[in-house]
């Protein structure tokens, strides 16, 4: 396994656990413990989720940037697209119930698609721009 093939992926573990730490404290010292817990999905599942997710697109733009490299473009709008369908089908469950805490969870949820959503337009802008192995 190159090492510098997979930069990308092992950037995203970096990051994400540190993003998911900060995250977990702020809901941990800013919101009710009450709150917290009439969430469907815990933080860290959510994270989980989503970094599946990111790992899975990536893992599938670097087989597409060996194979056809000028195709990148085209498959990352297909896979975000995809994403957008599978966060809509996992959040189901939370916009099919009502209370106080629904509207924090729904807030979580979307910043939580928003900060991975930066990271993979980052770091494939980062894959784009890496010059071929030769």
């Amino acid at each position: 396994m190159s090492r510098k093939k997979y930069a990308v992926i092992f950037r995203l573990f970096q990051i994400v656990p540190i993003l998911a730490l900060l995250h977990i404290l702020i809901f941990k010292f800013g919101v009710s413990n009450q709150t917290y817990q009439e969430f469907h999905y815990p933080i860290y599942g959510i994270y989980l989720f989503f970094l599946l997710l990111s790992v899975a697109i990536l893992l599938f733009l670097i087989r597409i940037k060996e194979t056809k490299p000028e195709q990148i473009g085209f498959v990352f709008l297909v896979l975000i697209s995809i994403q957008f369908a599978l966060s809509y089908v996992f959040l189901i469950p939370v916009l099919e119930r009502e209370g106080t805490s629904v509207y924090i969870e729904k807030i979580n949820f979307f910043v939580i698609f928003i900060i991975f959503l930066t990271l993979e337009v980052f770091l494939t802008s980062r894959l784009l721009n890496d010059k071929p192995e030769k």
